[in-house]
């Protein structure tokens, strides 16, 4: 298989990776979950998972969007993450009802937790009394207007408080791995088990291949990337992993363009 960069655009934030180009293979139809994952495999599973979060952010949620945090209080706690799933998505059914109504649409994501304590949690700062191994839910979710903070606080009915922070552009990354911390902490409850759910409505990233002419290439930032991370980093299962390249761009910027450096050469003894 020849070599390639993969450059991925989800908004603002681009993802670039050296590796192979897939081949293409006969459509089959995947068949159930019914065996746990082996190490090895979960391990690259979490890390694709929450990598594949952050491209779902970055491509439908920016400035204007939220962050939601509601909690329960004792008296409206559900028994389990199931129940809770069911009165969360009761939210989500009045929000999208209300929205209909005004012709605006809903986009979210969220998660369900109650694993976790309150000293765990690094991204938004120390959780409040009522997450700490406790059920909660985390989402990510469209703004409309000035009147979002108030509706989405007065159709919470778990009797808690409801944190609403602001979506930041050059945290997608960080906010990915906080939304699936659970799954790769304490592990999934069912095999195949998606770490987070979404609404059906959510935009495509977008992702092509270059291939590389030669070997020993390396990435550098493009004209106007903010934010350029390079990472290189090994499976501690003893398998190799990706060598890759997050960053931003703004609209107001250039388009991107590739740009790669040769490697040194060996001098021939």
């Amino acid at each position: 298989m020849a070599k390639a960069i993969k450059h991925i655009k989800a908004g603002l934030l681009h993802f670039e990776i050296i590796g192979t180009v897939p081949e293409p293979s006969p459509g089959r139809r995947r068949g159930g979950r019914c065996r746990p994952t082996c190490a090895a495999m979960q391990f690259y599973n979490d890390k694709c998972s929450w990598r594949e979060l952050a491209l779902i952010l970055g491509a439908n949620f920016g400035r204007g969007d939220y962050v939601v945090t509601p909690t329960y209080d004792d008296r409206n706690l559900p028994p389990g993450k199931q129940g809770a799933d069911k009165c969360f998505q009761k939210i989500i059914r009045r929000l999208r009802g209300v929205r209909r109504m005004r012709g605006q649409e809903l986009r979210y994501v969220y998660v369900t937790e109650g694993l976790h304590g309150k000293a765990d949690d690094e991204y938004f700062g120390g959780d409040g009394r009522l997450e700490d191994r406790r059920l909660h839910h985390h989402a990510v979710i469209n703004g409309t207007g000035p009147g979002d903070l108030e509706e989405l606080r007065s159709l919470w009915q778990g009797g808690g408080y409801v944190r609403i922070e602001p979506v930041d552009v050059h945290y997608y990354r960080e906010l990915a791995k906080y939304l699936t911390k659970e799954p790769r902490e304490f592990g999934r409850a069912r095999p195949g088990e998606h770490a987070w759910r979404a609404s059906r409505n959510l935009a495509k990233y977008e992702q092509e291949y270059l291939e590389i002419p030669v070997d020993g290439v390396t990435l550098s930032p493009p004209p106007g990337a903010v934010d350029y991370v390079q990472f290189a980093e090994r499976n501690p299962y003893g398998f190799g992993d990706c060598v890759g390249a997050w960053y931003l761009l703004f609209e107001d910027e250039p388009p991107p363009r590739y740009s790669y450096n040769r490697g040194r050469k060996k001098e021939s003894s």
